[in-house]
């Protein structure tokens, strides 16, 4: 996700996650974290924006709290897969719902609630993902919440 500059990190910006249209056969992408560009505090410890020396770098994350929800709406059980990969170009993949039918003209709740996706390598090109994939590519559809925040860290030590 790109940088998000701003003059403060919200506290916690709503988030839909969904897929336009129908979820398609590669994983795609509905959740990424970001992190934050920020006028700067001139304090010890901060890392700087490389792109403007006034400004620095602060983690962030996106916290999933409600479960996904996919419905089905043909006449066939279908499955959707849910995966994050870990942020960074070459993340690690971890498939945290492998192939999960719905049944026919139904809908089922994935339960993701409660886990980050965060973005604290301010080096990296992506932050932490959240993807889907399905079996068919007119079938599922899927729908969830999330917040946007500044990730929680440690002050740097600035005492000697």
């Amino acid at each position: 996700m790109p940088r998000i500059s701003t003059d403060q990190p919200s506290s916690g910006k709503p988030l839909v996650l969904a897929v336009t249209g129908f979820v398609p056969l590669t994983a795609t992408t509905i959740a990424e974290a970001p992190d934050f560009s920020i006028p700067s505090t001139f304090a010890t410890g901060i890392t700087a924006d490389p792109a403007n020396a006034d400004r620095e770098l602060r983690p962030g994350e996106v916290y999933l709290e409600s479960p996904l929800i996919a419905t089905n709406s043909t006449s066939t059980t279908r499955w959707v897969e849910v995966q994050i990969v870990t942020q960074g170009a070459s993340g690690d993949t971890i498939v945290i719902a492998p192939q999960v039918s719905v049944p026919a003209n139904s809908a089922i709740q994935i339960p993701v609630q409660g886990l980050r996706l965060l973005k604290t390598d301010f080096t990296a090109t992506n932050g932490g993902r959240l993807q889907v994939r399905a079996e068919n590519a007119s079938a599922i559809k899927i729908y969830g919440s999330a917040v946007e925040l500044e990730a929680a860290t440690h002050q740097p030590n600035t005492e000697a």
